[in-house]
């Protein structure tokens, strides 16, 4: 778990946690210098656990590097995250950890909850959900949250250290598909809690955009396709995003149409996370010829 200035709801988390089923269990917090008592809670619930490991970062690091630090710190074979403010079911690690199988990540649906915790329906009324079972299908985009994933600690070679223009959810789904692939579990395990201080809610499409202007917006674009190809595995997926990333960074007709090629041919993976028809997806690859996304 990362904490930062979560005293509100940091509690109810922290029991939640605890209450897991799963036998055999390590809990990693780091604190990223709160200002509040997040920090004195954490090491109060230690003082009485000898399965809890508190980090505390000297400075404010921000949230990337205090999951990284968290994931490098834990020394189980499978490793789930924890946001500060959620609520987890007390089967969740143990049907995730029974339903993984030859996967790299697992990673469940989550019933959302207004402040409060009143349940006001599941992230898969908002949002596709489904399996990831290759790198291609992390080309456009991904509905796979970090605080619904169980993962092998496998994929860290792959997602580690973080880069500070994807989010760490992306990259850690992004290595898991490139491994042995992603897979969706429809079932919810988390209490998902929406208020004015999530980092990301469950409406994706409100997140927040890290670009002013449509240059910049294309220039980060590229750069995440880059990171795609350079850190995928060898193989034909690789050639595949690599081939990508040049075409994408390129304006001419030549790289337009090739890129429009890629898309149609593999459109089913790249754009599953879009829940769309066979037919739409397709259809999708020809803004391709004009656009970058």
């Amino acid at each position: 778990m990362a904490t930062y200035n979560g005293e509100k709801f940091l509690r109810e988390q922290v029991d939640s946690l605890l209450a897991q089923s799963y036998p055999s269990l390590e809990f990693v917090f780091v604190d990223d210098a709160s200002s509040d008592s997040s920090l004195a809670i954490l090491q109060e619930y230690a003082f009485s656990d000898s399965r809890i490991h508190v980090v505390a970062n000297p400075v404010n690091q921000g949230l990337l590097a205090t999951f990284e630090n968290g994931i490098r710190a834990a020394k189980g074979d499978m490793i789930a995250l924890s946001d500060q403010d959620d609520v987890w079911l007390p089967e969740k690690i143990s049907l995730l950890a029974e339903a993984i199988g030859s996967h790299s990540l697992i990673y469940a649906d989550s019933a959302l909850t207004d402040a409060t915790g009143y349940v006001t329906g599941k992230f898969s009324d908002r949002n596709h959900l489904c399996d990831y079972p290759s790198a291609l299908h992390y080309v456009f985009g991904t509905k796979a949250m970090g605080h619904a994933m169980l993962f092998k600690r496998e994929i860290t070679d792959i997602a580690l250290p973080f880069p500070d223009y994807v989010g760490h959810d992306y990259i850690l789904g992004f290595a898991a598909a490139s491994l042995h692939g992603v897979v969706y579990f429809p079932q919810a395990l988390v209490n998902y809690r929406q208020h004015s201080s999530n980092t990301m809610g469950a409406d994706l499409s409100k997140g927040k955009k890290n670009y002013n202007t449509r240059e910049e917006r294309n220039a980060r674009i590229v750069k995440r396709l880059s990171l795609l190809a350079e850190r995928c595995p060898a193989g034909v997926d690789r050639e595949t995003l690599r081939g990508l990333a040049q075409d994408f960074a390129l304006t001419s007709v030549a790289a337009r149409a090739r890129r429009f090629i890629t898309v149609a041919q593999h459109h089913r993976a790249m754009l599953a996370y879009k829940g769309k028809s066979a037919l739409g997806s397709f259809l999708y690859s020809f803004k391709l010829l004009i656009s970058i996304f």
